[in-house]
């Protein structure tokens, strides 16, 4: 997900700017730091690593919504049913829900039991059982303070989307509210018949629904996922939607038959700014498709919305900031970074927040390979150089390492370090193992952990698999500790030997990194060759070039096309 670049007090997290309206493939995203505890209150003291449920593991969700006909001011009546498979004996499960949802009934197996009240969560006495399936379900109402937003637009028609990043689906929704416990799920939905409602999966039904005489006329929907997801990514959204058909894309390149529809869901007044940067997002999924895998889900919706961020990567119906349709502002470069998503972060998901740069900074390179393929290399490399800006005037990329096990509260998950700083070292990393294998880590990796879960070490396994290498240095030096290279150069050209000596010296606050460096050697022909020079993990060092030169070279570029995270000067 991407956040937009004007914060709102009332909203908590690190968040990041969408690309500039006149840098459609940009992915150089200016942090917006906004830490405000009061939307995320309670994060604190969660555990953000491990099982979420010991013992339990939520086969599927069936959750059913119904809105009165004004939305505004009114409660919202929700059951939340969830399948659960017993893997041990478990005599009580607790489901997350916020105090704000008052719970009416519980019943397991369709038996009503006495469940109990722990802060924000129900407690849901078990039969006596192990490795067995249970149905649970929940039935709740309230006006939830946060996970489903209700309100008004900016033209003024009431609205509601679900908005559940990263634990916020327990707002509204009794769930196992943790990334580590996918499911599939199903939303029946009843709202006005003059609004559509959107949601993960294929649309099953539509129909008018039996009401008072002079009441608002009502509809049921209903969607269905056969994909696991986890809560973050399950949505809804219910509005007058104008539908724009972007037909059917990536023909033979999805996980199901045929082949992926996309559309865009939007308000009614902004129809006529259709279909914009929406008309490359075929050619989005195409490129993804065959650079990963098929594309993992049943159709692919781009959704108008109140999500506070940018973007938002829910699967299969992508949730974009309203603002940004209306001001016009949309780009190429959020479409691909939500597009990524669908493979990494929600087809494989991060099974500990710590981890979460498996999301963000797949995500953020992707982006940035579809820049490298739809505008050309010159074009990709302005975007590292935008990546790695951002990285070294980041504050936390000295304080902490890309994979924070030190993390403990969720508001602070998200910052440069899983965007920019990751996606820059999976570039360095393909540079490090080659194109070759650096895709089919990535494909192996993806393929492996399709539809579940994984952590950092799945990934680089894939990769010294595919590349026959030791990486533990790498990701070591990058991922598990904070920093960036601060290198300076210099060179001389040795006429006895006809050699060319560099002298590279590591400064900073942070140990020295192994690193490769590229030399663009302009001699006295006017000829000019790239080498490549392996850096010792040293402060100073002197490095023979692999190159004989009759005459001292014109010029010496190091770096040319931003391969290092950090800074480079020659001196």
């Amino acid at each position: 997900m991407m956040g937009t670049a004007r914060g709102v007090a009332s909203r908590t997290w690190c968040r990041m700017s969408a690309p500039l309206p006149g840098a459609g493939v940009s992915l150089a995203l200016a942090l917006a730091w906004i830490v405000v505890a009061s939307a995320h209150a309670g994060a604190q003291g969660r555990s953000l690593t491990g099982a979420a449920r010991p013992g339990i593991d939520v086969q599927h969700y069936d959750f059913r919504v119904a809105f009165s006909p004004r939305g505004l001011d009114q409660d919202v009546t929700v059951t939340s049913t969830s399948v659960v498979a017993r893997t041990r004996r478990v005599d009580t499960l607790a489901l997350d829900l916020a105090a704000a949802m008052h719970v009416d009934e519980v019943r397991v197996n369709d038996v009503v039991v006495a469940a109990g009240r722990d802060g924000a969560s129900v407690r849901i006495p078990l039969p006596a059982g192990e490795r067995d399936t249970l149905r649970i379900a929940v039935r709740a109402h309230g006006r939830p303070t946060d996970g489903l937003i209700v309100r008004r637009d900016s033209a003024g028609t009431w609205t509601a989307f679900a908005d559940h990043f990263p634990d916020r689906a327990r707002q509204w929704l009794a769930t196992v509210d943790h990334p580590s416990d996918k499911a599939t799920v199903e939303w029946t939905v009843v709202a006005p018949a003059s609004y559509r409602v959107v949601a993960n999966g294929e649309l099953q039904e539509e129909t008018p629904q039996l009401v008072p005489p002079g009441e608002a006329p009502m509809l049921l929907t209903r969607w269905k996922s056969v994909r696991p997801l986890y809560t973050a990514v399950m949505v809804i959204g219910v509005a007058p939607f104008a539908r724009y058909e972007l037909g059917r894309t990536a023909c033979g390149l999805g996980e199901l038959p045929g082949c992926v529809a996309q559309s865009v869901w939007i308000s009614p007044d902004v129809r006529d700014a259709m279909p914009g940067p929406f008309a490359r997002a075929g050619e989005i999924v195409e490129l993804f498709s065959r650079l990963v895998a098929p594309f993992p889900y049943e159709k692919l919706a781009h959704v108008q919305s109140s999500t506070r961020y940018g973007g938002m990567e829910n699967a299969s119906a992508i949730f974009y900031a309203d603002q940004i349709f209306r001001r016009r502002s949309m780009s190429e470069g959020l479409i691909a970074h939500e597009t990524a998503h669908q493979w990494f972060g929600d087809a494989v998901t991060t099974r500990e927040w710590p981890h979460v740069w498996l999301s963000e900074g797949f995500a953020t390179y992707f982006a940035a390979l579809w820049t490298e393929h739809a505008h050309g290399d010159s074009a990709f490399v302005e975007e590292l150089r935008r990546m790695r800006e951002t990285v070294v005037n980041a504050k936390v990329s000295l304080e902490k390492p890309v994979v924070d096990e030190s993390l403990s509260d969720l508001r602070y998950v998200l910052s440069s370090n899983v965007y920019q700083k990751a996606g820059f070292v999976l570039h360095m990393l393909r540079r490090q193992v080659g194109d070759s294998a650096f895709f089919r880590g990535v494909r192996g990796y993806y393929l492996a952990h399709r539809h579940g879960n994984a952590l950092t070490a799945d990934f680089v396994r894939e990769v010294e698999s595919a590349s026959g290498q030791r990486l533990d240095w790498f990701f070591d030096q990058w991922m598990r500790r904070p920093g960036f290279a601060d290198l300076t150069v210099g060179w001389r050209w040795e006429k006895g030997t006809k050699a060319l000596l560099l002298t590279v010296a590591q400064g900073g606050s942070v140990p020295p990194y192994r690193l490769n460096l590229s030399a663009d050697i302009t001699d006295a022909t006017g000829r000019v060759r790239r080498v490549w020079v392996t850096v010792p993990a040293s402060r100073v060092a002197t490095i023979p070039v692999p190159v004989s030169l009759d005459g001292a070279p014109r010029s010496v570029i190091f770096d040319a096309d931003a391969s290092i995270l950090g800074r480079v000067t020659v001196r």
